[in-house]
């Protein structure tokens, strides 16, 4: 356990040296990674108390060529160490791998994600889920209607992390409206 905290420590402190970028850069970074990954086609997307490690193993056995994590709560996940060994399980056969974090305080998803850049190969913020608790947790689907903290949390993340940052949406605007996602692309993701 010891060697796990300072193994997890070193990731950490390297993850945090790493350079701001602009959303031109993350951006373009991003967009190399995928091709660099092979654009997969078939992907496991993350499903919250399903795509563990040994599900993701399972998957990727049988054509999987990117694998989520489950949705994990940015908050519970920056600050607290037993959440986060009880709900992050990388393994070095599970890559190409995505962790996708729930929240809406742009430091507090950084935080989160900081804890993890040196071991996964993307971060996403989940702005898709439209269950109930996405509601009363104030993140999901429900953070479209505010396009302006999606873009912060985007352009806070995409400038300061070393790996790509990602953003489930839903389409529920109308062609009238603009939609929530011009403006993450903007900011790098």
């Amino acid at each position: 356990a010891a060697a796990s905290a300072a193994a997890e420590a070193a990731a950490e402190a390297s993850a945090a040296s790493a350079v701001s970028r602009t959303p031109e850069q993350a951006a373009a970074a991003a967009w190399a990674w995928w091709r660099s990954i092979g654009s997969p086609t078939r992907v496991l997307a993350p499903m919250v108390n399903q795509s563990e490690l040994a599900f993701r193993l399972l998957a990727r056995r049988h054509g999987a060529q990117l694998c989520y994590t489950p949705m994990l709560h940015a908050a519970n996940f920056a600050s607290d160490e037993v959440y986060r060994q009880d709900n992050f399980d990388p393994h070095p056969s599970d890559r190409p791998l995505v962790v996708q974090f729930c929240g809406d305080v742009p430091a507090t998803l950084l935080a989160a994600a900081r804890h993890v850049e040196a071991r996964c190969d993307a971060v996403e913020i989940n702005c898709g889920c439209p269950q109930g608790i996405a509601r009363r947790g104030h993140y999901g689907a429900f953070l479209l209607d505010e396009p302006d903290l999606i873009v912060s949390m985007v352009s806070l993340l995409a400038s300061q992390l070393s790996v790509p940052v990602l953003v489930k949406m839903r389409t529920v605007r109308s062609r009238e409206e603009p939609a929530a996602g011009e403006g993450v692309e903007g900011e790098g993701a």
